[in-house]
């Protein structure tokens, strides 16, 4: 059974919102309101996508592990950050996403350039 106060604590120590969740999710912001009262539980679609977001495992948020072991690597959590701490970081990857690969390294050789690190 899902552990409402595993996600709310882990949650609110890494500064994501139930807003945020909820709209990562594709749902109403009443989401986690309902798994707090009980009236639904995530599916196991949402749950793997919460974990993630949580940088957490599913075992975890249902119970079943002690630890809230990390799922990604820290590299991923640093860039997880940046992209919900800085609006330059999210309109650079919004631009990225859907270019090229050689558009991107030709990017990042741009940017080494202006930082002097050819």
């Amino acid at each position: 059974m899902f552990d409402y106060d595993r996600f709310e604590q882990l949650r609110r120590s890494k500064g994501i919102t139930k807003k945020f969740i909820a709209q990562s999710l594709g749902r109403s912001a009443t989401l986690c309101q309902d798994w707090k009262q009980r009236k639904s539980q995530p599916s196991l679609e949402q749950l793997q996508r919460v974990a993630a977001i949580l940088d957490t495992t599913p075992a975890y948020l249902m119970g079943e592990a002690e630890e809230p072991a990390s799922s990604v690597g820290d590299e991923l959590t640093q860039l997880l950050a940046a992209l919900r701490e800085r609006e330059d970081m999210r309109m650079l990857f919004s631009l990225a996403k859907d270019a090229a690969p050689e558009d991107v390294r030709q990017a990042v050789k741009i940017i080494k350039a202006l930082r002097g690190n050819d």
